[in-house]
């Protein structure tokens, strides 16, 4: 099976852009400094991206963040879309646990 190479720079750029910094990389996901929002790839489309808000983020700033980024991404030759939200516990082994809440 053939996996499409994942834009990560261009994102990195959209990021660095709207005065944010992307501070970890894993598998699919990008975090964001704070932790505010984060994106997660499309498996089936490399240029598409879910965008997550941590519950813990206020409402007006997501929609801010939002507001800008959807608009840039495509510029960038990206699809952002807003999923919902997260938030992120520490479970066992000092790992962090992620749940989605669409």
């Amino acid at each position: 099976m053939e996996t499409a190479l994942r834009p990560l720079g261009t994102v990195m750029t959209l990021i660095e852009k709207l005065g944010h910094e992307v501070t970890y990389a894993y598998e699919d996901l990008v975090f964001i400094n704070h932790n505010d929002f984060l994106l997660q790839f499309d498996a089936a489309d490399p240029n598409a991206l879910d965008l997550f808000f941590n519950t813990e983020c206020d409402a007006k700033e997501a929609d801010e963040v939002a507001g800008r980024m959807i608009p840039e991404g495509i510029q960038q030759g990206l699809l952002i879309r807003r999923k919902g939200t997260y938030t992120m516990t520490e479970a066992e082994n000092n790992n962090l646990q992620i749940t989605f809440n669409p």
